[in-house]
């Protein structure tokens, strides 16, 4: 009598399932690789939107720009808890140019919210701007640098590995009267 064989044999699922797990342990690689990407562009993102709506609020300050009241070596060590003397942002209350930069710039470091840090300092990891110009303190006329800069961890270290990537966007731009 001849035996027919019906199915697989144990054999043929081990290997099945073998070559199905290589294939899903790379679709899950790939998935990883395409977050962190999509993460790099997010803080990409969030550091040009603040860049641009800081100098948009420059352009409307130009007495600010060129009395060097936009400058600032290093947010880092910004105390976001120390509320603003005048707020310049409810349309009603007169501000000099000051007191309008000093507005400007604690908002584009904190954010608008004050129970949830947003800006340079809650929307990027390790987040400072530094603005300067271009032909030193109080000649703004050459232009302005700006920059904004942030960390982002390695690709594979996300599990608190220590290692990190310094990102950078930079902007050179005259503001002119």
């Amino acid at each position: 009598m001849r035996s027919s064989q019906i199915g697989f044999s144990l054999i043929e699922s081990m290997i099945a399932t073998l070559v199905i797990s290589v294939g899903l342990l790379g679709v899950a690689s790939l998935q990883m690789i395409a977050m962190k990407g999509s993460t790099h562009a997010v803080q990409q993102g969030h550091a040009s939107d603040l860049m641009g709506a800081l100098l948009e609020r420059m352009r409307s300050n130009t007495d600010g720009v060129y009395a060097d009241d936009y400058n600032i070596a290093n947010s880092s060590s910004y105390n976001c808890t120390i509320p603003l003397i005048k707020n310049c942002e409810d349309g009603v209350t007169s501000c000099s140019s000051q007191e309008l930069a000093i507005s400007d710039l604690h908002y584009t470091i904190c954010g608008y919210d004050s129970t949830h840090l947003g800006g340079v300092i809650g929307s990027l990891s390790s987040g400072s701007i530094s603005i300067s110009c271009i032909g030193g303190p109080g000649n703004c006329v050459t232009g302005i640098n700006f920059r904004i800069r942030w960390k982002e961890r390695i690709l594979g270290q996300e599990g608190g590995g220590a290692k990190e990537l310094p990102r950078e966007i930079s902007l050179n731009t005259a503001i002119v009267p």
